[in-house]
């Protein structure tokens, strides 16, 4: 009985501990993924190109002297 309780119950802590940091590690790397596309595109976000990119393409802003047109497919 001693056996036992010595010796499965740490088993099953180590094995439940085990899988707890491999599941901690891949998130870590998910982690550290994301937050290396994203400082990417902060590097990105510093040139005014890419400013004014992101305005006109995320946001449909025009520069001041500029008119914009909405084209609709046909049958609309």
């Amino acid at each position: 009985m001693a056996v036992f309780v010595f010796g499965v119950f740490p088993t099953g802590s180590y094995v439940e501990q085990r899988n707890e940091l491999d599941r901690a590690v891949d998130e870590l790397e998910q982690l550290e993924g994301d937050n290396d596309l994203l400082q990417r595109r902060v590097v990105r976000l510093e040139s005014d190109e890419e400013i004014e990119r992101v305005a006109r393409q995320e946001f449909d802003m025009v520069l001041p002297d500029e008119e914009s047109y909405l084209i609709l497919p046909p049958g609309s």
